[in-house]
């Protein structure tokens, strides 16, 4: 039974290899493109590229959820050798990323918590938004919505913003919106 789960999560950990490759490869590409050809790049090849990243990172995330993937959740890694030296297979394997596996970067590397820092504005944050009533929170939903609607409705229309655009003024409609979603949204205006 466990022989049988060890090849299977070998199998995971490969095929996740190989998935991360191919993100790796798509995204060094695309960064050479905007460096090197953004004289020539056009927007439809730059949708291209991020819709390629978009469905190799879903890939990804199946291949993750999939019930026959082992968790990850599950796996302890416990480093047996640490050592202040450099280790040349450690930064070839990396990419001269982590050129030594030392008691010093072991913690940040194998860490499942987040730093204290973080963990404690995500408890803040966590108060602030208990703190809000359901009612607010609602009315906060219902301004960011008609907003949205507001942006998909001048994005769907354009014409009434290439006439605004001419003119170098925002259109009043949007300043409207804009102004009303962040005073109803401001923590303190509650």
């Amino acid at each position: 039974m466990q022989q049988r789960e060890e090849k299977q999560l070998e199998a995971s950990v490969e095929s996740l290899i190989s998935r991360v490759a191919h993100v790796k490869n798509a995204l060094h590409s695309f960064i050479y493109k905007l460096e090197n050809e953004y004289e020539r790049l056009t927007w439809p090849s730059v949708l291209d590229n991020f819709a390629l990243l978009s469905g190799q990172l879903n890939t990804i995330n199946k291949l993750l959820r999939n019930e026959k993937t082992p968790s990850f959740r599950n796996q302890v890694i416990i480093p047996l050798l640490l050592s202040p030296d450099r280790d040349e297979d450690l930064a070839k394997l990396t990419e001269q990323r982590v050129p030594v596996f030392s008691h010093e970067i072991v913690p940040d590397y194998l860490r499942t918590k987040p730093d204290p820092e973080v963990e404690e504005q995500e408890k803040q944050l966590s108060v602030e938004a208990s703190r809000i009533g359901p009612e607010v929170a609602q009315k906060q939903i219902q301004t960011l919505n008609k907003l949205c609607s507001s942006l998909l409705e001048k994005l769907n229309n354009p014409r009434d913003d290439r006439d605004a655009e001419s003119t170098g003024k925002m259109p009043s409609s949007i300043k409207t919106n804009i102004k009303s979603a962040s005073a109803s949204m401001h923590p303190y205006n509650r």
